[in-house]
């Protein structure tokens, strides 16, 4: 698949019963490059892959069936998208990421390269997620079926090489150290640093939240292109 298209476009997908059914419904101004499938499906999926207008999708990514994602919405090369997620507004989803099926995330999220995230996992808006971070959701995999996921509030800053462990809630605005093992919940407004994760408030010196101007405009994945076009738009 390679679209330039200005115009919202959609893909057919024949059903079990022989139904003509779309396979992805993608708003107008897309640029989605070759080499990426929309819609994959498993055997059942009943819904298309819904993206919303202006995306920016990079060769290699595989969005499957199940998933509605909002406007402005950006990807890097080789993201896998999996089923039965709800992505926002202007998020952002760097090279190499995996996100498995059963997420939400919220608007204004930016997810940097070589992430990767379970099932049963909330991120809230506004979040940044630095490379190479590792989300869990079984604190025994292969020896029990419980399976829980991390909830990360809004505003929450994630530095690189964090592994956050199953069922761990991240307060909004704190800010996690690159490294970090998170393995209990972290308050609010806290920063939390080492192996394992110890908290204490955030210094004077770091905000509380995140900048809407860091995590909003769309980007080339190799630099900030002029957009301002969020501080126009509705976010919702």
């Amino acid at each position: 698949m390679s679209i330039q298209s200005n115009q919202a476009i959609h893909g057919p997908f024949v059903d079990e019963t022989g139904q003509e059914c779309p396979d992805y419904l993608v708003g107008a101004n897309a640029q989605i490059d070759a080499d990426v499938i929309l819609g994959y499906r498993y055997p059942g999926d009943s819904q298309p892959t819904r993206i919303g207008d202006h995306a920016i999708i990079r060769s290699g990514s595989i969005i499957y069936a199940n998933t509605t994602i909002g406007h402005r919405f950006q990807c890097g090369h080789q993201v896998l998208i999996r089923g039965e997620i709800v992505i926002g507004n202007r998020c952002v989803v760097h090279h190499k990421c995996t996100l498995e099926g059963k997420l939400k995330i919220g608007n204004g999220v930016k997810i940097m390269a070589h992430v990767y995230v379970p099932s049963r996992t909330t991120i809230g808006d506004f979040v940044f997620i630095g490379p190479g971070t590792t989300f869990l959701n079984a604190k025994y995999p292969m020896r029990e079926g419980t399976v829980q996921g991390a909830t990360i509030e809004e505003h929450v800053c994630i530095g690189g090489g964090v592994t956050i462990c199953p069922g761990v809630t991240i307060g909004r605005g704190s800010f996690i150290a690159a490294g970090a093992v998170v393995n209990k919940d972290v308050p609010s407004g806290m920063i939390a640093m080492g192996v394992p994760a110890r908290f204490k408030p955030l210094p004077p010196n770091i905000p509380p939240e995140n900048l809407l101007e860091h995590l909003l405009p769309q980007t080339d994945l190799f630099g900030a292109h002029h957009d301002d076009t969020w501080k126009d738009e509705p976010l919702v």
